[in-house]
């Protein structure tokens, strides 16, 4: 009966979300996992497997064996629902249906962009390049400084090769790192992760202690150096750590795109500074009684937490009403409560 109750937890554990079935929320959430796993395989044949890059990730490493043994990509399932497996039983159920949802659904999405832009008899296409696609015939006829700057259109193998093209490689770089930014943002916004090796990172970190962050970059920053095992060209893993940098950038803008300000006033004018943030910001806020350090008197210490556009209303109304104040201000990612974001059930 014991075991029986503690599996009864675990699975109300995995399966608990945060949105009632059926809501606004409910939807948005769902929403972007459907599309952020739909432009996450889109992308993934559009900028990285046709130049052959792995930018971190079971997605990248499957790139490079596409690319070095023709494996299908929708074999990356075989890697993603194991490691996902593993997360559940080493770091207990804290991934959900969510996650589970978003593995699946990259899975179905790739399965129909590899069937979609992967043409028989020519591979995958770019859809980023300089100039025209080159035949073999005419590749062949090209000197060797000139055949270096072409690439083998991939996915037919070395010996079925029939065309070749021109690469951009630091525009396919940035617009595939903006794509990826972009997918993986939807689908942490969500509540759910993306799965694959952050399950790796996760574990490190959970006997490292290292920062979770580090980790990640050092896990797809190895994957990234995997595609140097394609043709030995020291570009691809240069390309794949910036698509990584950019990927992490727009996720950051993403998902941060609702930083707040969490400010400490000090002031001499309390009720100056408590009439603009309840009256005119419409804003609350606590405050605290100190002694300064230098005077060893008393003064009064205001925090309160408010939207960008309301901190520059602060930060340019606070020399009108106190010349002398202190104000510290703290970029705040993420806040919950009345008049931010609604707390998690």
């Amino acid at each position: 009966m014991e075991n029986k109750g503690k599996l009864k937890a675990w699975i109300d554990r995995f399966t608990k979300e945060s949105e009632k079935p059926f809501t606004k929320q409910w939807y948005s959430a769902y929403g972007k996992i459907v599309l952020g796993c739909f432009l996450f395989a889109l992308a993934d044949f559009l900028f990285v497997v046709p130049y052959g890059m792995a930018p971190g990730g079971v997605y990248g490493l499957m790139s490079v064996f596409n690319n070095l043994w023709s494996w299908p990509m929708d074999l990356v399932i075989l890697m993603d629902l194991p490691l996902f497996i593993i997360g559940l039983i080493v770091l207990g159920a804290n991934f959900g249906v969510k996650t589970l949802l978003s593995v699946i659904l990259t899975w179905v999405f790739t399965w129909f962009a590899e069937n979609v832009f992967y043409i028989p008899q020519f591979g995958y296409i770019p859809l980023i390049h300089s100039g025209d696609f080159i035949s073999a015939e005419t590749f062949s006829a090209l000197g060797q400084q000139l055949q270096e700057l072409y690439l083998p259109v991939r996915g037919l193998g070395e010996s079925n090769i029939v065309s070749y093209f021109r690469p951009d490689y630091l525009l396919n770089s940035i617009v595939g790192g903006l794509a990826y930014g972009v997918s993986i943002a939807m689908i942490f916004s969500s509540g759910a992760t993306s799965g694959g090796t952050d399950v790796v990172s996760m574990i490190l970190h959970k006997y490292t202690h290292l920062p979770l962050g580090t980790l990640v970059m050092i896990v797809d920053s190895i994957i990234a150096l995997t595609s140097f095992a394609i043709g030995g060209d020291i570009r691809l893993p240069i390309f794949s750590v910036i698509l990584i940098f950019v990927e992490s950038k727009v996720i950051d803008i993403v998902i941060d795109n609702k930083v707040n300000k969490t400010m400490l006033i000090i002031s001499n004018n309390t009720e100056g500074m408590k009439k603009l943030i309840l009256d005119d910001l419409q804003r609350s806020g606590t405050v605290f009684n100190g002694r300064g350090l230098y005077m060893d008197s008393e003064r009064n210490m205001i925090y309160t937490t408010v939207s960008r556009k309301e901190y520059n209303k602060i930060k340019y109304s606070a020399k009108n009403i106190d010349p002398h104040c202190f104000i510290t201000i703290i970029n705040n990612t993420e806040t919950l409560g009345e008049g931010f974001d609604e707390l998690p059930d």
